[in-house]
């Protein structure tokens, strides 16, 4: 159940406040407390959860009524609550808001008193719970907690023609579960009541201040955590009876600023929540309290000195330079999406907008002669079968280039397709050097990285590709090629050359050569081996590996065999060498390659 925000709204006098943070609301407090905390300038509202009230003592129940205020208080930053209401009226105030037959909140009569406030706690749960997680404070006057049997139930009429209450919930709530983590069995707290309170001999404002307000003071409950409670919240001791048993104590919450700073009845509460706000609070919750800085005054521009203040001068400087230089980097990375996104556009589009993209793409790594079968058919004015979606021209063979965009993966149908087209156009052109050229963009509506990507294509479709001397390729090998020849400044023509080989296309590039593949990693010395299994490896040279996502190169600085430092290593031989990369890059099996210069 959310409480809804207009539910707890009331009209508070007008009252301009000197310090418009924090926003601090008073629930449960006599008027006192309210006008002490105006008088110090806080802007401060008072609210109440309800009061509990009498009714007969019986074995029935009776619906909760209430008549709760807490103005804006999503809003608030401190709230106080002191849990002992200030009185138990003779007759519940406001009336039942629901209908006899809706679902709605019922006690139990055995006590002879119903408390309305855990209702309207229960309400506002998850509002409080979102201000503690954003750094909000919590001042708690405690009270033992207290049982009462709750439910949610209707009046139907029974089969005798009487009334009867159909519960459809018994209610987990009682007077603390305004949040729920001093609800939720992580604290638990113990009926007991005494005057005795020692406050241990800390330096700290807070025990200061206990020390000065404990005087007169009660009680009325002890608190002990549980050990799931660790999890949750950092639980300080403050406070202790002469049993040694807790009676007050600071929770803070894990990962926020949140605090809950729970008290036991002190005397004076208009005096005490004044001097909180003053000189407490501040220390535990400065981020609430702008205009308190403590010591650090002095550090204003009106104190400061000349040479803090040139510093800080230079610090703006720095700040704006960094906008300017970061408002540039976001111009040039706007410009480069737009210069190279058809490298993101071949990954996610189909059709005809695919086929655009794949032409700009082969035109970016050097293919000068790169025909649109389906303009030409226009621009020829001619009438046909459907033919290929490309040409390429630049050398013989000519490419006849077929490309899809799907949601699954391709099927025979979707490779194999380019084939009808290369006798039409042999016979057309009469020649026989030309070629097919099958590039997918499978599973198009996954992000890449997502895609089946290792088994694209099924071997009987490789093998058939290979028969008819075609090219099958996915628009992801394309779009990570062409990243590596950009990082890398790879000539483009080891990329255009692939396109000219049969089968499905390789990963690596014709300037990569196999020489190898990791068998260790020694990570303290950064040193990966590599099993030699063809040709040699010379210190100076350049090596690379390909990752699902990326390449990876970097130059042999450091040879080992035996470990012997070394000039070269032969097929046959395990070769140590120092690398920049970490292990979780540079996997065990992973083939490495010899980069040559093109």
């Amino acid at each position: 159940m959310r409480l809804k925000r207009g539910v707890f709204q009331n009209s508070p006098k007008k009252f301009t406040p000197k310090y418009e943070k924090p926003k601090i609301l008073l629930i449960d407090f006599p008027d006192e407390v309210l006008e002490s905390a105006h008088s110090a300038g806080f802007n401060a509202s008072t609210g109440t959860f309800g009061s509990p009230y009498k009714i007969e003592m019986r074995d029935e129940y009776l619906p909760v009524i209430g008549k709760p205020s807490l103005p804006n208080f999503s809003e608030q930053e401190i709230i106080f609550i002191d849990l002992t209401p200030q009185e138990t009226r003779n007759s519940p105030e406001g009336k039942k808001t629901k209908s006899i037959g809706e679902i709605d909140w019922w006690a139990k009569c055995n006590r002879g008193i119903i408390d309305p406030r855990p209702k309207f706690m229960q309400m506002v749960q998850n509002d409080f719970g979102r201000i503690l997680k954003h750094g909000g404070l919590f001042v708690i006057f405690a009270q033992p907690r207290l049982p009462q049997k709750l439910v949610l139930a209707s009046v139907v009429t029974g089969t005798l023609g009487g009334d009867d209450l159909k519960i459809s919930k018994e209610m987990q709530t009682d007077n603390w579960s305004f949040l729920s983590i001093l609800f939720s069995g992580y604290l638990g707290i113990t009926s007991e009541q005494g005057r005795e309170i020692n406050v241990p001999d800390y330096d700290d404002p807070l025990y200061q201040f206990l020390r000065k307000n404990i005087k007169d003071s009660e009680f009325t409950a002890t608190f002990n955590l549980t050990a799931s409670s660790k999890k949750v919240f950092q639980w300080t001791p403050i406070l202790s009876n002469k049993f040694g048993n807790c009676v007050g104590g600071l929770i803070k919450a894990r990962d926020t600023k949140g605090r809950i700073l729970i008290l036991p009845q002190l005397s004076k509460k208009a005096d005490v929540i004044v001097t909180l706000l003053r000189e407490v609070l501040p220390e535990l919750s400065p981020h609430l309290f702008p205009h308190i800085v403590g010591a650090r005054w002095v550090e204003k521009d009106e104190y400061e000195l000349d040479a803090v203040l040139k510093y800080k001068a230079e610090k703006v400087e720095v700040q704006q330079k960094a906008e300017r230089e970061l408002e540039e980097l976001d111009q040039k990375i706007s410009e480069a999406r737009g210069k190279f996104g058809i490298l993101h556009e071949i990954l996610t589009k189909s059709s005809s907008e695919l086929v655009a993209d794949v032409k700009s793409c082969l035109e970016f790594i050097g293919f000068k002669d790169v025909v649109d079968a389906d303009e030409q058919i226009q621009m020829d004015d001619a009438k046909g079968p459907k033919q290929e979606d490309l040409q390429i021209h630049d050398k013989s063979p000519t490419l006849l280039i077929e490309i899809k965009g799907i949601s699954g993966l391709p099927h025979e149908s979707d490779t194999i397709q380019v084939v009808k087209y290369v006798p039409r156009r042999m016979k057309e052109w009469n020649r026989t050097d030309v070629r097919g050229v099958s590039i997918i963009n499978h599973q198009r509506n996954l992000p890449a990285l997502e895609r089946n990507n290792q088994n694209v294509f099924t071997q009987p479709q490789i093998e058939d590709a290979t028969h008819h001397d075609i090219t099958i390729l996915t628009t992801w090998d394309l779009f990570l090629l062409v990243r590596g020849m950009m990082e890398w400044e790879w000539d483009p023509n080891v990329i255009r050359e692939l396109f000219y080989q049969s089968g499905r296309m390789a990963r690596f590039p014709t300037n990569y050569e196999p020489i190898g593949e990791i068998f260790d990693y020694w990570e303290k010395i950064n040193v990966v081996g590599v099993e030699i299994t063809n040709h040699k490896l010379q210190k100076g040279d350049r090596i690379g590996y390909v990752l699902p996502d990326r390449y990876l190169e970097e130059e042999v600085l450091s040879l080992q065999v035996d470990n012997q430092d070394v000039e070269k290593a032969v097929s046959g031989q395990l070769a140590g060498i120092k690398t920049k990369y970490a292990k979780e890059l540079l996997r065990k099996g992973m083939a490495v390659y010899s980069v040559k210069e093109k």
